[in-house]
């Protein structure tokens, strides 16, 4: 019964086993059937009809990718340029050190009066601008740069001001070498030998042969001042790593400007000085009055003596002097005193030629004064123009030549006088002019005429180291009006104007609006050597098209009245 079934079962098995036969032992997962039909796929494998996603498909997308592409190309260009710009200014901040050194150098070598070195030394320092000029070539590229260009061509600018700069002072130093010693410089000059006269006739010739030489050396400063001008200082911050930017570069502009201009405005007085000085040929003949500016007038002071002088190749020699009062006693014209003068000038009746220098202006009080000093009879009229000098000069030059002895008078110095806080010249002279006495005193102001001649003679034999400063305290005095000068000759009185020695009170076009205090003291005493003056200005702002300004004067007496007494026989300096 069993074989049966067993047989059967067999063919089953070989009905359904594959034909290639299986080895003994395989399992029984190996005789599994396996169909032979493709299983159904899932729904995600079926084909689909949408069409592949394509790259930057919206128009948005490739303008943000383009742009994104420039901006990276832009920006790897600039960080090339600015490594490249880095490198480039880190060489040039080197150099430019370099040369700021070196220009110091020249700068202390020309304080210490040394031409040669200031010559040298301005001379390396144009070499070092050239490495600094090829250095700066390397930054052309940023010329074609719409932003950079401006910048690299105020560095052009700033480079051709610096080479004008230089010429300018290369020039000069060439100019004036063959007249360094009489200058008191140091250097090769010619004037070795020979007294001071002869050293002041030779400098004085050399201005007149240098004369050529400002047109080179204006043109370099008017080119400094064109290139410096091209340059905008509001393109650059008011400081750059703690150091002024802005104001140094308005500064600059600032100086050269006034250098160019000085020098136009100097050349007139420059060219006309040899001919003022007598070294064209003719000797100058000057009536010297001298003001007393401790007892204020307009023009700066009492007229309280005059002299008379010659000057012949800028020697000046002395002729006659005498006091003012012995000038008035020879006036014949009888004039009323004006109104305003004979309001507060009550001891005078008439016009005196003392009193005459009633105008702030120079030149005004002079033409009023040089038509009636010519009616004084025995007194010279081929004068070539009138000089004013004050005491404030005659202590300036005491203080450099030091004390000086006046035959018949005694000796000045400037140490403080106790008596009256103030310089012993200044109470000495006050002394001999000022102080009553029992008996009349005949020239008592002719001391001043003597101690000119004495001063002259001491500076002529001065040492040549004091003649800078020499040279600095008269441009001094000048410029604070101690000495004021009015010509006869048009030439002579318009270089005098230009330089701001003529004493005028005229109104400056750029400033039409100025406020000027003028005082005149008028009683008889010294009191300005102790009065102080403070000005203060108030002004409000606008209001319906007018400007309110309160202005305050305050003036200062502290020091102790003197005895004006006459009958106490003392000096009289300080009263009301």
């Amino acid at each position: 019964m069993l074989e049966p079934n067993n047989v059967l079962n067999q063919q089953s098995v070989q009905n359904t086993a594959p034909e290639t036969a299986q080895p003994i032992g395989a399992t029984a997962e190996a005789f599994a059937y396996k169909p032979t039909q493709s299983v159904p796929s899932t729904p995600t494998d079926k084909p689909s009809n949408t069409p592949p996603r394509r790259f930057l498909a919206k128009p948005w997308q490739k303008v943000a990718f383009i742009t994104a592409i420039v901006l990276l190309f832009f920006i790897s260009i600039a960080a090339v340029l600015g490594v490249y710009a880095y490198s480039v200014v880190m060489q040039l901040k080197s150099q430019v050190a370099d040369v700021e050194t070196t220009g110091k150098g020249a700068y202390d070598q020309f304080k210490a009066q040394n031409l040669p070195g200031t010559e040298e030394a301005v001379k390396a320092t144009a070499q070092k601008m050239q490495a600094v000029r090829q250095t700066y070539g390397k930054l052309a590229l940023f010329n074609a740069i719409p932003v950079a260009h401006s910048y690299y061509q105020d560095g052009l600018h700033g480079l051709n001001a610096a080479d004008a700069g230089i010429a300018a002072a290369l020039d000069s130093s060439s100019a004036v070498a063959p007249y360094a010693d009489v200058l008191g410089l140091k250097g090769q000059g010619t004037f070795t030998g020979g007294t001071t006269e002869d050293r002041l006739k030779q400098v004085l010739q050399a201005l007149i042969k240098i004369t050529p030489d400002l047109d080179k050396i204006s043109g370099h400063l008017e080119t400094m001042k064109t290139e410096l001008a091209a340059i905008d200082a509001n393109r650059y911050p008011e400081s750059l790593q703690g150091r002024p930017v802005r104001s140094m570069i308005k500064q600059a502009q600032e100086v050269s400007s006034g250098a160019a201009t000085a020098l136009t405005e100097f050349r007139p007085a420059i060219e006309q000085l040899p001919a003022i000085a007598g070294a064209d040929g003719k000797r100058k003949k000057y009536f010297i009055l001298f003001q007393n500016n401790n007892e204020l007038r307009p023009t700066g002071g009492f007229l309280t003596a005059y002299s008379i002088i010659y000057v012949e190749n800028g020697k000046v020699t002395p002729d006659q002097s005498d006091d003012i009062y012995e000038l008035d006693k020879k006036f014949p014209k009888k004039i009323a005193i004006p109104p305003i003068l004979g309001k507060y000038l009550t001891t005078e009746k008439y016009f005196n030629l003392r009193d005459m220098n009633i105008y702030p202006d120079l030149k005004q009080s002079m033409e009023l004064f040089v038509p009636n000093y010519e009616l004084v009879p025995g007194q010279p009229k081929d004068i070539d123009g009138i000089i004013t000098v004050d005491t404030q000069v005659l202590t300036d030059l005491v203080n450099i030549l030091g004390p000086v002895d006046v035959p018949g008078f005694g000796t000045f110095s400037t140490q403080k006088d106790v008596r009256c806080d103030c310089p012993q010249i200044i109470y000495a002279l006050s002394e001999i002019s000022d102080r009553p006495t029992p008996f009349v005193r005949q020239d008592r102001k002719g001391i001043l005429g003597p101690m000119m001649r004495t001063i002259l003679t001491k500076a002529y034999t001065a040492p040549k180291t004091s003649w800078p400063n020499l040279f600095t305290t008269a441009w001094d005095d000048v410029q604070a009006r101690h000495v004021q000068f009015y010509f006869f000759n048009q030439s002579f009185q318009a270089a005098a104007e230009t330089v701001g020695a003529a004493g005028r009170m005229q109104m400056d076009p750029k400033y039409p609006d100025f406020l000027a205090v003028v005082d005149a003291n008028l009683g008889g005493a010294k009191s300005n050597l102790f009065t102080t003056t403070d000005i203060t200005q108030e002004v409000a702002a606008p209001s319906n098209g007018a400007i309110d300004k309160k202005v305050t004067l305050t003036y200062k007496n502290n020091h102790a009245s003197s005895n004006c007494n006459l009958e106490a026989g003392q000096l009289c300096l300080n009263s009301t």
